[in-house]
C-alpha cells in the first residue's frame, strides 16, 4: 500500500482492486457473523492443541453443501 498526501494535506490510500475486493468481502462476513472473529480464535486454539473436526462435522455444523 502506498500513502499520497494531495494539496489539502488529506491522506489516501492506493490497493490494488483485488485487495480492496478481498477487504469488503472480509467485512461482510464479519458482519453476517459477530460471532465469527470469536469462533476462529476457538479454532486457532483448537487447531493448536491439535484437535479437529472431519470435514462432514465441519458442513453440518456450519450448513455447507
Amino acid at each position: 500500500m502506498h500513502s499520497i498526501v494531495i494539496k489539502s494535506a488529506k491522506p489516501f490510500v492506493v490497493i490494488p482492486v483485488e485487495e480492496y475486493e478481498s477487504m469488503k468481502e472480509t467485512l461482510a462476513l464479519l458482519a453476517a457473523n459477530v460471532n465469527l472473529p470469536k469462533e476462529l480464535e476457538e479454532q486457532r486454539r483448537r487447531i493448536a492443541k491439535g484437535e479437529s473436526i472431519t470435514w462432514r462435522e465441519f458442513k453440518t455444523k456450519y450448513k455447507v453443501k
